[in-house]
């Protein structure tokens, strides 16, 4: 079983946002370029960063280039093999955000981009999918004020 599942459980938006970052824009760019000539990612956005971390026993501190793969879900086992059999550092930052909503028009991007054969996006494929909350899940905040009751004390509100 491969370590990279294409659709964990608790991921239920309808795209994923990729992260990793590399030591140069040079090696960043041919990881997307590499991504979007094999149909992993529709886009790949670079952002140059200063990244302080621990690495070995010590604190490290280099810049990096972070990049933002985006996708939709069949295709994050395979960007995530891709990016790990390719990536230059030893242990590469691959890391996988779950989009619970996007812009309907950005989705349609998506899917025409790299889902060719599952025609265009209906209306349900649009919203965050019902079911239960993941354990631990916040309840949705309420969206209107309660009705506040007259008071039995003073009789006003």
């Amino acid at each position: 079983m491969s370590p990279y599942p294409a659709d964990p459980e608790w991921a239920r938006g309808p795209m994923r946002v990729v992260l990793s970052t590399y030591p140069d824009a040079a090696r960043a760019g041919a990881a997307v370029e590499g991504a979007l000539a094999r149909r992993l990612a529709a886009c790949g956005s670079l952002v140059p960063v200063e990244s302080r971390y621990r690495w070995k026993g010590t604190i490290a501190r280099d810049a990096e280039v972070l990049v933002l793969f985006k996708t939709v879900p069949k295709r994050v086992g395979a960007l995530f093999r891709f990016l790990a059999e390719s990536h230059p550092y030893e242990v590469p930052e691959i890391v996988e955000l779950d989009v619970p909503r996007a812009a309907a028009g950005y989705l349609a991007y998506l899917a025409a981009e790299l889902d060719r054969t599952s025609g265009p996006l209906s209306a349900d494929a649009l919203t965050r999918p019902g079911g239960p909350r993941a354990r631990g899940a916040r309840a949705p905040a309420r969206t209107r004020a309660r009705r506040r009751r007259p008071s039995t004390r003073t009789g006003s509100r």
